[in-house]
């Protein structure tokens, strides 16, 4: 019976991932991981009133209406998020279970650089969501 369930809902969400593509056809919208990222891309544009950067571009997803480059990561339940590249801005979202989001990190790159921690096995850079938050309050002051 669960086998059942679980293949029911693997189908919903491939159906649903053939829908968004149709919706909003920029996105990739497949793979589970990849998932959760177009979406937080996908409201980031909408929301931020950002400009959805060419496929293939490396280190940003985004730019802000004066042109500077903006890397997007979406978070769900894990405690830190990982990245490669560079950009002049991060912005970072957490994203519930019902799809509501709320900012985590908008703010300057070079800051969450500074501390982050670097994994040569991974080749990317990683940070912590308590330490995003703390950047974030530190912005604000």
């Amino acid at each position: 019976m669960s086998v059942e369930a679980v293949k029911h809902i693997i189908a919903t969400v491939f159906s649903a991932q053939n829908a968004l593509r149709v919706l909003a056809p920029d996105y990739k919208w497949a793979g589970m991981g990849n998932l959760l990222g177009d979406y937080g891309e996908y409201i980031c544009t909408k929301k931020y009133n950002l400009t959805k950067a060419p496929r293939g571009s490396d280190g940003y997803d985004a730019f802000t209406q004066d042109r500077k480059k903006v890397q997007i990561k979406t978070n769900h339940s894990a405690s830190m998020i990982g990245y490669r590249g560079s950009a002049d801005l991060m912005l970072v979202i957490h994203v519930t279970d019902d799809g509501e989001f709320s900012e985590i990190y908008f703010g300057d790159f070079s800051l969450v650089k500074n501390e982050s921690n670097f994994s040569r096995r991974d080749n990317k850079h990683t940070i912590t969501i308590s330490k995003l938050k703390k950047l974030s309050l530190q912005l604000q002051e």
